[in-house]
């Protein structure tokens, strides 16, 4: 059994045209998206310092010392906008065991006498299913 289809040039000129308008209303975010990140909300606050931002992320990790507890912090000025920071930080483990590590990172802006976080994304990688030891936006089985 076969099935033809035939399309009309008229329609998908329009969806085309369409689509190219709706891009180019579309503005460009200050800050790159990385799809390697899932994309998170950032919190409505102010923090004195990256440290500060850093901590409110990660919580109290430790919370044992089992498993060799590792945090990794970098900040480095933001490659694209000077004016801003971008701080990772890493975890690893993570005490869900679906989890081998978890790497944070935000867009740091100042205001006033401290920072905002612009931009926050979040990435895993899985201790188990198809992504094993992989960076990537998952949400791990």
């Amino acid at each position: 059994m076969s099935i033809g289809l035939t399309f009309s040039p008229l329609p998908l000129a329009i969806v085309a045209l369409g689509t190219l308008a709706l891009t180019g209303c579309v503005t460009t975010a200050p800050i790159a998206r990385d799809l390697a990140y899932l994309e998170q909300v950032p919190p409505r606050q102010d923090f004195a310092s990256p440290l500060a931002v850093a901590q409110s992320l990660i919580g109290d990790y430790p919370e044992t010392l089992e498993a060799d507890p590792t945090i990794d912090l970098e900040v480095v000025p933001h490659p694209e906008t000077p004016e801003r920071l971008l701080l990772t930080v890493r975890i690893d483990p993570v005490l869900d065991d679906s989890i081998a590590a978890e790497q944070w990172r935000a867009t740091l802006r100042p205001v006033g006498e401290g920072w905002r976080i612009e931009a926050l994304g979040l990435r895993r990688k899985c201790s188990r299913g198809s992504n094993i030891d992989e960076w990537g936006p998952f949400i791990c089985p």
